[in-house]
């Protein structure tokens, strides 16, 4: 009797967290919808996934990790299709905080769907959607492949990465680096103060790129045949380049002096800007 005593005793003193280390509750639910929906999440932590599919059904797929969070789910109208479908994770105990809070979604969503998603503290990921979406992250790492429509990426601290892109980009962070591949898209604004920009890949004809740093290194590596005019510039930082570049103006070389380049690569069917403030610029070849 003592002994059994003294284990209940030690049971009923242990932290909350602890009894409850291990714990996990899946749901699932498939929402019939109109072909192009406007969808928001808004989560604390943890992992976001969204997919594309061509099905006028939304499917979500979540995990919590503690009996004291919960997924709220609305939609407008209540019934028939969805024209709008909101998800909302809640803390129900202001002392759960941490990795508790945590919730990890997989949406599968119409290709026309617009997006809005907030996950601060979590990792937020799409793949092969034709959308519009918003994302912010706090110290989440954001990534996109196989993109086309508007992508609106924000962060403060997390990395952005982007792979394949075929519309509209615009990143933003004011630590996080930034990663842009295999782009295809006409249109990319991107800016980071303290992180990097690193671009791997050509430039559409016609397209419009600006990047731009405050302190951050910036690397282009970009192949041999791709064509663009090109205005870099770094204030108090080195730039390096290796690609042949011919004058945009008539004189015996491009406008280069030490840590400003104008010229045009090829035949300068694209339209590139590069500044920093005292991050270096390098570009090269692929």
């Amino acid at each position: 009797m003592k002994g059994g005593g003294a284990a209940l005793a030690l049971l009923w003193l242990a932290p909350a967290s602890l009894l409850l280390a291990g714990w996990a509750a899946h749901d699932s639910r498939t929402i019939e919808c109109n072909p192009s929906p406007r969808i928001s999440l808004s989560n604390l932590n943890g992992k976001v996934l969204v997919r594309g599919w061509d099905k006028p059904q939304v499917r979500v797929e979540y995990t919590v990790f503690s009996p004291r969070v919960e997924v709220d789910t609305e939609l407008l109208p209540p019934t028939g299709p969805a024209d709008k479908i909101r998800f909302t994770t809640h803390v129900l105990d202001p002392m759960v905080n941490g990795s508790e809070q945590a919730a990890d979604y997989t949406l599968d969503v119409p290709m026309g769907a617009s997006l809005e998603i907030r996950n601060p503290q979590g990792s937020v990921q799409f793949e092969k959607l034709q959308a519009d979406a918003a994302v912010e992250a706090v110290g989440g790492r954001i990534s996109a492949s196989d993109f086309s429509g508007h992508l609106g990426a924000r962060s403060v601290g997390g990395d952005i990465e982007i792979v394949r892109p075929s519309g509209r980009v615009e990143a933003y962070s004011i630590t996080g680096n930034l990663h842009f591949v295999s782009s295809a898209t006409a249109k990319l604004r991107a800016s980071t103060t303290s992180g990097s920009i690193l671009y791997e890949g050509d430039f559409l004809p016609g397209g419009d790129y600006t990047l731009s740093t405050y302190s951050g290194a910036m690397d282009i590596v970009s192949p041999p045949s791709a064509s663009f005019e090109l205005r870099a510039k770094t204030l108090r930082g080195k730039l390096e380049n290796s690609l042949r570049f011919i004058p945009k103006r008539r004189s015996a070389s491009p406008l280069y002096s030490g840590n400003s380049l104008l010229g045009t690569h090829n035949a300068g069917k694209a339209t590139v800007e590069l500044t920093s403030f005292s991050g270096s610029i390098r570009i090269r070849p692929q």
